[in-house]
């Protein structure tokens, strides 16, 4: 009777401990978070609003609609110098349609997008990973806002895309795409 005992407050004391483990996905998140701090991406947990609010998902119990907030994974690209461009940002639209300027994602600024810059998102963000939400440059920091998976292959889709976003932006402020081109 005493083992008995002893076993179950052993077991009391021990299974909290096991709850707190990181889960097997939790890990595989981590795993493309420090692959892409080693590559000098800075990573930011974050909310933004929802491209598609109108689901059940942002409904309480009772019928009352919550805020339509989805927690994302800001991975940053920084440039070392700043852009002419100015800030502007394209979120993703539910589907795809003709009015759509970047390959499945629309302006969420005011701020015109230049034809130059719209026909390399066009062509970039084709590749990423569908749980993509948005992209954002404020002038200085290129963002992609990410509902982090743990599949690495997509992180280095999204790293890919930041480092060369980040180049092209260097390279068309300092004029040499409008050399290259001659309409930027």
């Amino acid at each position: 009777m005493a083992y008995l005992i002893i076993a179950l407050v052993l077991a009391l004391i021990i299974a909290p401990l096991f709850s707190i483990l990181p889960s097997k996905a939790a890990r595989q998140i981590m795993v493309v978070r420090r692959a892409a701090m080693a590559r000098g991406i800075a990573v930011e947990l974050t909310t933004i609003d929802d491209p598609n609010p109108n689901q059940e998902k942002y409904r309480s119990n009772t019928g009352r609609q919550l805020a339509a907030k989805l927690s994302v994974g800001a991975y940053k690209g920084v440039a070392r110098k700043s852009s002419k461009y100015p800030a502007w940002s394209v979120v993703r639209q539910g589907s795809p349609t003709e009015d759509s300027d970047v390959s499945g994602f629309r302006p969420a600024t005011e701020t015109p997008i230049p034809s130059d810059l719209r026909l390399f998102l066009t062509e970039a963000a084709k590749d990423l990973p569908s749980s993509v939400h948005q992209i954002a440059w404020d002038g200085r920091q290129l963002v992609v806002f990410w509902v982090e998976t743990g599949i690495l292959l997509d992180g280095e889709k999204i790293f890919t895309f930041l480092d060369e976003g980040l180049q092209w932006l260097a390279l068309a402020s300092s004029g040499f795409l409008t050399d290259q081109t001659g309409d930027a």
